[in-house]
């Protein structure tokens, strides 16, 4: 028999042997397509023969199913998170976050004063909606704005979207938790011009990306009716009633994409401030609004610049409230804000016993994603030139991109006497009293992945007419 001494050494030659052989595999690698699906995807990318299409109903019909009643519908569950999968995982985060920073960072710039509120996974999926429909340069360029690059830089349409909708799905499920405090929906819509036909695989991929999924035809000739007739539609299937900022349709368009998220939380062991209270959301300038107000224990950091705040909304959920110190202005904040900042500031919090005042929030925030593009100087990615012919056998021209949120963050429901049962017993030690009365950026993200679901910044607590 061996003994214990040789047992070990034998142990520890098998484990660096394991070690020493185990192989690097680049993250993108984990969406790539292998080199003979790449080959072939090469070879799609040069004809647009579409083999089997589908003509969508027009918008004026009284019956207009949604796609996910499409026989062919390709599914995409999320399964549980495995340690194999951690990594797509934590590399698409960062993906999504990244962009997400980009595009805000764009955004802000041209919305000075506006409360401007953006879905980090929101963005990523609806342009890489477009990326399963691009191919040429167009599919190369996408790939490059959503951040996958190929280390080895062999075939640049190399990244399944699919993979990509699937791990986008399982970061969502993460951010949403399945308890009362958090309420999510998501609806996307494509228009396309009356007679445009439509790739049944492309369609049918795109189902998983949302709740509900429709596509109808409409005639962008009369772009006076064509806004009408959209702003109807949206607004007879949204998950809460909404106003809708289309205004303008260009008659030649033959592509318009909408994506609409509705996210309700409630702040756990808050209750409403008796009275509506101040809000600066100018030096001079005030309104009121309804407040809530909670006590206890949370990861807080105060310095020259700014005060730092995390609550968590469930298990999974956490707010991130960040307010100008001493001066300081939420430009100077914003133009800093970047995932380095927001990873430093979490590094950074120490927990501490304080009294929170905020506002109540009912935010609509929208944005073209064309628009903001050309702020990135990139207004030529789904321009007149973009090729997706993976869409149609039509030369399609890509109209408006829009992404719209109704947020709302309310009280915890419970009553003003209860709320010293959920408070640390404290007899000894005041409060810190933090109160979030004027202009402040907020975050809410994932505590595990730190995927970043919104990033924004609130002027008006309740902006919705």
């Amino acid at each position: 028999m061996m003994n214990l001494q040789t047992i070990l050494l034998y142990l520890a030659a098998c484990i660096s042997f394991s070690v020493g052989n185990r192989v690097y595999i680049h993250p993108f690698n984990l969406y790539a397509y292998d080199k003979s699906q790449c080959v072939k995807i090469e070879k799609q990318n040069d004809t647009t023969n579409i083999e089997k299409m589908i003509t969508p109903i027009a918008i004026e019909s009284k019956i207009v199913p949604k796609v996910e009643n499409l026989q062919g519908r390709i599914s995409l569950e999320t399964k549980q998170v495995e340690i194999e999968e951690s990594g797509k995982l934590r590399y698409l985060t960062s993906l999504v976050n990244d962009l997400g920073f980009r595009t805000f960072n764009a955004w802000r710039k041209t919305h000075k004063v506006d409360t401007v509120l953006m879905s980090n996974t929101n963005l990523f999926g609806s342009l890489l909606s477009f990326y399963l429909g691009a191919s040429k340069h167009t599919s190369t360029d996408l790939q490059k704005l959503l951040g996958f690059e190929d280390p080895l830089g062999n075939c640049s349409p190399r990244v399944d979207g699919l993979k990509v909708f699937s791990t986008l799905k399982t970061i969502d499920n993460l951010l949403f938790s399945k308890d009362d405090n958090i309420d999510a929906s998501k609806m996307a819509c494509m228009f396309v011009s009356t007679g445009v036909p439509l790739s049944e695989m492309f369609v049918h991929n795109l189902v998983p990306s949302a709740d509900e999924f429709y596509v109808s035809a409409v005639d962008f000739r009369n772009p006076l009716r064509a806004i009408d007739a959209i702003n109807e539609f949206l607004k007879a299937r949204s998950f809460k009633i909404s106003r809708y900022a289309l205004t303008s349709v260009d008659a030649s368009t033959n592509l318009l994409f909408t994506s609409y998220v509705y996210f309700k939380g409630k702040v756990k062991n808050s209750f409403i401030v008796p009275e509506p209270q101040d809000f600066w959301i100018e030096p001079n300038k005030k309104i009121s609004v309804p407040m809530m107000s909670l006590c206890g224990m949370f990861q807080f950091k105060s310095d020259n610049d700014q005060s730092i705040l995390r609550i968590p909304l469930s298990e999974n959920d956490f707010l991130l409230l960040i307010q100008p110190n001493n001066g300081n202005t939420l430009e100077n904040l914003e133009s800093s804000f970047s995932m380095h900042s927001f990873s430093t500031w979490l590094n950074n919090l120490a927990n501490r016993y304080i009294s929170v005042s905020m506002p109540m929030l009912e935010i609509e925030s929208s944005y073209d994603i064309q628009e903001t593009l050309s702020t990135m100087e990139l207004s030529s990615l789904l321009g007149k030139n973009a090729d997706f012919s993976k869409i149609s056998n039509v030369d399609l021209i890509v109209g408006k991109v829009i992404n719209k949120i109704h947020f709302e963050l309310k009280d915890g429901g419970i009553e003003t006497n209860q709320a010293e049962d959920f408070s640390p017993n404290k007899n000894d030690m005041k409060p810190l009293e933090v109160k979030y009365d004027k202009p402040f950026l907020l975050v809410i993200f994932e505590g595990t992945t730190k995927a970043l679901l919104y990033i924004g910044r609130v002027t008006n607590p309740v902006n919705v007419a």
